[in-house]
């Protein structure tokens, strides 16, 4: 949960919480909700080396992938990530079905260099260090307390598409675990995949990334305050060139936007790190979720924020929270639930 300030709780009655676990998993990391100390990188090859893991078994129908819709709707729940067959997938879940100059640590695939993965079904984390891409096509990856997130990105560059990432383990990394599915320092390319199961769906550190046409849903809640996971659909540490556009990201429960404990945004972009926020589009979204649905940070410039639906604010704030300070280019056809326009805020 490092990096998330969260509005203060307000006063409302606070709905029944899924308890954390009694006591951390056993592990020999120390806890943080960043990415470990990267002590494997490939087993054979160099950093520029390019190396592409498929079935040996003829390659399944891949399923259609999803496009944004003519009137740039959102994507409805089961029209993305991976739609083939699973028991035709590649299964990789130990050293032996590693690809070539990739490590199974201990549940963690670890690798850098140039690397795709296509039709796999990966049951473990995904750890990636180095200056290439990694890319991941049409595949299912299921992470687990051996990795501090599905998809853990520490540099270089992520392009994922048509593939389903969740998280299924009854332990978790750490007691504080606040990591997203996908998560880390890694630019990001994330396309048609549908994403849960964990505290946030994705974190995201330099920017340069672009997210479209996700489902992102079912993020993990667990604790009571104040020791509480803080929701977020897609959490962006500033940078430059960000772009959410046709995503339907909704981590609202039992009918409210916030549970008066764990949601805090379905989008949330935070101060940046170094310097101004700038290219920051949020376009055509569907945003259901959090005391405030969609937060920007004071030091995003120009932002393009058009073309939302916003779903319920039962039980938190409001559908939008500019931070003073923030400029906006553009902002229109930005509507409630109930289709109603809304203002800029102020």
């Amino acid at each position: 949960m490092a990096g998330k300030p969260a509005p203060p709780v307000p006063t409302i009655p606070t709905s029944s919480t899924i308890p954390a676990p009694t006591s951390a998993p056993t592990s020999t990391e120390t806890t943080t909700t960043s990415a470990p100390p990267s002590t494997t990188t490939v087993s054979s090859g160099s950093p520029t080396a390019s190396s592409t893991l498929k079935p040996s078994t003829p390659k399944p129908t891949a399923p259609q992938p999803g496009t944004p819709p003519p009137n740039g709707a959102a994507p409805q729940p089961g029209q993305v990530g991976f739609k083939g067959d699973r028991a035709k997938l590649k299964v990789v879940d130990g050293p032996g079905s590693a690809p070539p100059g990739t490590t199974w640590n201990s549940g963690a695939l670890r690798f850098s260099g140039n690397v795709t993965l296509e039709n796999v079904y990966v049951k473990g984390g995904i750890e990636y260090n180095g200056k290439g891409t990694l890319t991941i096509k049409n595949s299912v990856i299921e992470g687990n307390h051996n990795s501090w997130a599905p998809l853990l990105g520490n540099s270089g560059h992520i392009n994922v598409s048509d593939t389903t990432i969740t998280y299924k383990d009854d332990q978790w990394p750490g007691p504080q675990w606040g990591n997203g599915a996908i998560h880390g320092d890694a630019t990001v390319t994330v396309q048609r995949c549908d994403i849960s199961g964990t505290p946030d769906g994705i974190q995201n550190g330099p920017g340069n990334s672009t997210i479209e046409q996700n489902y992102i849903h079912d993020l993990l809640r667990a604790g009571a305050y104040p020791n509480n996971t803080h929701n977020d659909g897609i959490q962006s540490y500033g940078g430059p060139n960000t772009v959410i556009r046709f995503n339907r990201i909704d981590i609202s429960a039992d009918g409210k936007a916030y549970d008066g404990t764990h949601q805090n945004a379905a989008v949330f972009i935070m101060e940046g790190d170094s310097g101004q926020t700038t290219g920051l589009q949020i376009v055509g979204n569907y945003l259901a979720g959090g005391g405030y649905i969609m937060r920007v940070g004071a030091s995003a410039r120009a932002a393009v924020i058009t073309d939302n639906k916003f779903g319920t604010t039962a039980g938190g704030w409001g559908e939008a929270l500019i931070d003073k300070g923030a400029t906006i280019a553009a902002w229109s056809n930005n509507v409630s639930s109930s289709n109603k326009q809304i203002n800029k805020p102020s």
